[in-house]
């Protein structure tokens, strides 16, 4: 008997919008990938379902969920269905990877079946542990329908794989769209039929992360400008005098500025706590954003993170860097320990406001001082 199992990609997640290296790496579905889920949902409600699977790392279980809902059934979790192992790349923002690696991040982009990430695993070696999980579920479920989440690098080696393509034919498999479905019939002979892959046609245009991102699907990398994060350091006058002039962008609310020595003080006592609490986004080599964490607003035990303020210098604005920076803020609260992320925009401030709702915030309360009123906005950061 054969098997029909509808192998889909998670929604989008974190890493996917920060543009951050997540293998294993447990994160968090964004805003637009709830709404994804939502309606890949919709287009397995309609399809007879035995069972769902799905990797055991929350953006392909939320993920599964959503489709397992209407068929009241529960997902079954399988670990070796999840993403490439990333090793040391793992939470590295992408754009960092052809700084500190050019050649094998070069290596990744052109011919990616080669590519190791230090301490980590190649994409058929992933497509290989991830497939065999699939014959085995296969073989439990003969002859029923399945749905299946998985992970794209995952997918992109299964498929290599199903398909009876060299590695080195991968390119001809592309990447499929968060949510993206392919349909394999495994057969009692040990053979697949792939009928359909990377058919994303149930998503409307603008819940697409590719075309939010302007994927490039022929060079296989996102068209969208990228940031990586380089700490501030106090000794180089340069990043001291460009990192003061930042700060005094997002402090504009104090009815008495603070002064250089007050700034700096302040800073350095973030980065006391994580010496990228108060860090450069950077745009290749060129200063492009600053962020700041106030990691002493709140005590150490406190499951709570606060921003301290955000800059994009004017040149970069309008490029879709935002959330990036805003996912950098959570990946390091997140190794901190803290399950939420609070920002305190004042209120006189609307652009400021909407810059936080617009990354996933969401209102709190509200408090006023000698400097006027301020919302409270608070983010969940905790992956369940």
């Amino acid at each position: 008997m054969s098997t029909t199992i509808y192998l889909v990609r998670h929604a989008e997640a974190e890493g996917n919008l920060g543009r951050r290296c997540h293998g294993h790496y447990d994160s968090m579905l964004t805003h637009r990938g709830l709404e994804q889920a939502e309606v890949v949902g919709k287009r397995f409600a309609d399809t007879y379902l035995d069972a769902v699977y799905s990797s055991d790392l929350w953006r392909a279980r939320f993920t599964a969920m959503a489709i397992a809902r209407p068929h009241k059934l529960t997902v079954m979790e399988r670990p070796a269905l999840r993403e490439i192992y990333m090793g040391d790349w793992e939470d590295e923002a992408w754009a960092k990877l052809p700084i500190d690696y050019p050649e094998l991040y070069d290596t990744w982009c052109t011919h990616p079946w080669d590519c190791r990430p230090p301490h980590g695993e190649t994409i058929m070696e992933a497509g290989a542990r991830a497939l065999a999980e699939m014959r085995r579920i296969a073989e439990e479920q003969a002859g029923n329908t399945l749905a299946l989440v998985c992970h794209g690098s995952a997918i992109r080696g299964i498929l290599t794989l199903a398909l009876g393509l060299r590695a080195e034919d991968m390119m001809q498999v592309g990447w499929g769209d968060n949510t993206c479905v392919a349909k394999m019939i495994f057969h009692e002979d040990g053979s697949i039929e792939v009928p359909y892959r990377n058919d994303n046609s149930h998503l409307p245009q603008e819940l697409s992360t590719f075309a939010s991102l302007k994927w490039s699907d022929d060079k296989d990398v996102p068209a969208s400008p990228q940031m990586w994060f380089r700490a501030v350091n106090w000794d180089d006058p340069t990043d001291k005098q460009m990192c003061l002039s930042m700060f005094h962008e997002t402090d504009t609310y104090r009815k008495t500025p603070l002064t250089n020595e007050q700034i700096e003080a302040r800073l350095r006592g973030f980065q006391q706590v994580h010496p990228e609490a108060v860090a450069f986004g950077m745009v290749d080599r060129e200063i492009g954003g600053l962020i700041c964490m106030n990691t002493q607003a709140y005590p150490a035990e406190s499951p709570v993170g606060k921003m301290g303020g955000t800059c994009i210098l004017e040149k970069f604005r309008g490029f879709g860097f935002g959330p990036q920076l805003i996912t950098h803020a959570v990946c390091l609260y997140r190794r901190l320990g803290k399950r939420v992320l609070e920002a305190t925009p004042a209120q006189y401030k609307p652009h400021a406001v909407n810059f936080y709702r617009h990354n996933d915030f969401e209102p709190y309360s509200e408090f006023q001082d000698e400097n006027g009123t301020f919302a409270v906005l608070r983010r969940n950061i905790s992956v369940k």
